[in-house]
């Protein structure tokens, strides 16, 4: 008996051991992978199930409060927010993405994250730079101790 895979519409024959199990639908093992898609229901009920204590990488919940900020939806909308503000280029130089050129953009605080939390998430608080000039802020890396010598004796906070 021939039929036609659900997939790619192709004729082929499936074996009487699949037909028995309820299988025999796709032409091939790729054609039935790729034919399975989740809803975002579906996907979403996944992700919850899997999340916190539920999930077999759970180490007691010690993601470090740096890493838990940053990909969090504020500091999200805040890089966005920021980029949009500066129109997608660099306020020193200029550069932007277009014309066959690619330029690597990053939501710089002018005050450090570090020192100043309370400004971690302010847009007046951020620029946009281009790696380059990115670089030359005097808070690139850890240099910011130098720009800000009132932090030099504080712990830095890691959060």
């Amino acid at each position: 008996m021939k039929k036609n895979c659900l997939k790619c519409n192709k004729e082929f024959k499936p074996l009487n051991s699949q037909i028995k199990k309820g299988y025999g639908k796709y032409c091939s093992i790729s054609c039935a992978i790729s034919s399975r898609k989740h809803s975002v229901a579906t996907k979403l009920k996944m992700s919850l199930a899997q999340r916190g204590e539920k999930c077999y990488l759970w180490k007691g919940g010690i993601t470090p409060e740096n890493q838990r900020l940053r990909r969090s939806l504020e500091y999200k909308l805040w890089r966005e927010s920021v980029f949009i503000r500066d129109n997608y280029t660099c306020i020193w130089c200029g550069a932007r993405n277009g014309k066959g050129k690619t330029v690597v953009l990053n939501a710089d605080h002018i005050k450090p994250w570090a020192y100043f939390p309370e400004l971690r998430f302010s847009i007046d608080n951020g620029r946009t730079l281009c790696v380059p000039c990115h670089r030359k802020t005097g808070t690139w890396g850890r240099m910011g101790v130098k720009k800000f010598p009132e932090a030099r004796g504080q712990q830095i906070s890691r959060l």
